[in-house]
């Protein structure tokens, strides 16, 4: 087999170490049995000491998540070391795309042994089910949906006579977890925390309100606001972190599933990290996703801006990030 010869070579070039990556991809992705996953799993591990192959074990995992049937990838759980970071990732690539409650032993030993991984459920949530996640040929495609479709404008009312001030916000670089591998800077990220001086309606929580709120990426040039759902929410910072913007390293699906639900917990403002709670007091915000003039606006999908109006209808958390090429 040409990865197996190609371990064998002691000081591999860079078109050897290239064309590694590419054939263990293609091995990883074309349906097989349970071996296939195994030998993929050993492979890859071997190809890691041997040289810079260009991949890590969360992408390594996503391949096998995307190409294998699930009956192949659940016999990793059965026996699979909690140091086997690639059987981690897996377990998540895995629950992500479908119900793998039968791997409960393997989270239980994860958990043991404090992986970051391990409190995720192993199942995906409602709103994770609309992910849009990689899927190779040969598999049932999910239907893709953009992060705020069907989410209707939100103009709020005009002429709004309100206030806010600017809370110090502990949590602030947690609602950034989903983008922490974008470019970081005053000029390119912004998460505040607001009080305003009254209650407000969720019905009157829209553009008129955000165009009043004191923050860099608020004001008079906010344009584009509409209303959305906590799942909306969820699924935009899953992409996200997913997709690490124009430069930075993608997470993939396990990191960025945990990133998602870490920045979701600190807009809705809560400290919980089981994500049926975090879904639950994220329900009670009211959401909005914005662009303004503060974003860069060269690629649409790399500017973000969102709040939520907290259920006493008087804290609005912003979240705003905006790269490009």
């Amino acid at each position: 087999m040409l990865l197996l010869a190609l371990l064998e070579v002691e000081e591999p070039t860079y078109p050897m170490r290239y064309g590694f990556n590419v054939a263990l991809r293609r091995l990883a992705t074309a349906p097989g049995d349970a071996g296939r996953v195994a030998s993929v799993r050993a492979i890859a591990a071997k190809g890691r000491t041997w040289g810079d192959v260009g991949y890590s074990p969360p992408e390594a995992a996503e391949w096998l998540a995307c190409g294998q049937p699930l009956e192949h990838l659940l016999t990793v759980f059965e026996d699979a070391d909690p140091s086997d970071e690639l059987a981690a990732c897996l377990l998540q690539e895995a629950a992500l795309r479908h119900d793998v409650p039968s791997a409960a032993g393997f989270a239980r030993r994860l958990r043991a042994a404090g992986h970051p991984l391990a409190d995720l459920p192993l199942r995906p949530s409602p709103a994770e089910r609309d992910h849009g996640l990689p899927w190779y040929p040969g598999l049932p495609k999910p239907r893709r949906r953009h992060p705020d479709e069907g989410a209707p404008d939100a103009p709020g009312p005009a002429g709004i006579d309100i206030t806010a001030a600017a809370l110090d916000w502990p949590d602030a670089r947690q609602a950034l977890s989903a983008y922490r591998n974008w470019p970081s800077g005053a000029d390119v990220e912004e998460a505040r925390l607001l009080r305003l001086d009254r209650p407000l309606a969720a019905a009157d929580f829209g553009a008129s309100l955000l165009r009043v709120l004191p923050a860099d990426s608020t004001g008079a040039g906010v344009t584009g606001v509409r209303r959305v759902t906590a799942g909306h929410v969820l699924r935009k910072l899953y992409a996200g972190a997913a997709s690490g913007g124009v430069y930075g390293p993608g997470m993939h699906g396990g990191y960025a599933r945990k990133a998602s639900w870490e920045s979701l917990a600190a807009l809705a403002g809560v400290r919980e990290t089981d994500a049926a709670a975090i879904e639950q007091a994220a329900g009670r915000c009211t959401w909005l996703f914005y662009t303004s003039e503060w974003h860069l606006q060269v690629i649409p999908p790399l500017d973000v801006g969102m709040a939520a109006l907290r259920p006493d209808h008087r804290t609005v958390a912003v979240l705003a990030v905006t790269d490009c090429d």
